[in-house]
This record gives structure tokens, sequence and C-alpha cells, in this order.
């Protein structure tokens, strides 16, 4: 092999893992729009899905359910919400998305190890995300 063969190969495999790796990074959004309620899981130190993206002023049922053996909440300050949900528990919570941008959510026991997410609306894109 010459030495450009070589070099060819070397940008190409730094090239694919710059793109695996940027893609593992982004996180997942799911889009709720038009939807009335939504199973949320709430697990070992994480909501999935933990971004939903709606519309402005939408209101969803949230049926979060706590699939762990730990306890955890279901917060949201700005919207007066601050569930616990025992374990193995499930329960029922209503939200409202924002005008616009963002709302943050998470458990006020496990916040600082990544238990959080996002309700998003228009072009806001996730901020939490760790």
């Amino acid at each position: 092999m010459n030495i450009s063969r070589i070099l060819v190969l070397a940008a190409s495999l730094s090239l694919t893992h710059s793109f695996i790796a940027s893609a593992a990074e982004r996180p997942k959004v799911k889009d709720v729009t038009g939807l009335a309620e939504l199973h949320l899981e709430a697990d070992e130190y994480y909501f999935e899905p933990a971004f939903l993206q709606g519309t402005p002023g939408q209101k969803l049922k949230l049926e979060v359910e706590n699939e762990s053996s730990t306890l955890h909440s279901f917060t949201i300050p700005e919207q007066k919400l601050d569930m616990d949900i025992p374990p193995k528990a499930k329960m029922v919570v209503e939200v409202t998305f924002p005008p616009s941008g963002v709302v943050h959510f998470f458990c006020k026991f496990h916040s600082a190890l990544g238990m959080e997410g996002e309700l998003m609306t228009g072009n806001a894109t996730p901020r939490s995300a760790k």
C-alpha cells in the first residue's frame, strides 16, 4: 500500500469515528405533538424518553412508571409539580409545554446523576443532555 492510500484510509476512519461519536452524543427527542397521553419510564437514574417535543401550550398526561427499586420524583418547579414515585409504582401527572423554549423536569433525588429531561417547543434543542 502506498503512503497516499494509507493517508486516505486514516482520514476516512477518522471521519467515520467522528460521525459515530457525534450521533451517539445527540439525545433522542420524542415528538409528542398531538398526543394527549404518554408513558414515561423512570428507572436507574434516567427518564425515558427524556426529551419531549410538543406544541406551545400543549397539555400532556404522563404516566410515570418507576421501574427501579429506588424512590424517584417527577419535579417541575415552574408548574408547581413535585411528585414522589415509590419503587415499582406509577403515577399520572399533567404537564404543559411552554409558549416557547424549554421547561426542565428532573428527579429531585437524582438530578446530580443526570436524571432529568425537558419539555421543548419550537426550534428548541435539548439543553441538559449529559
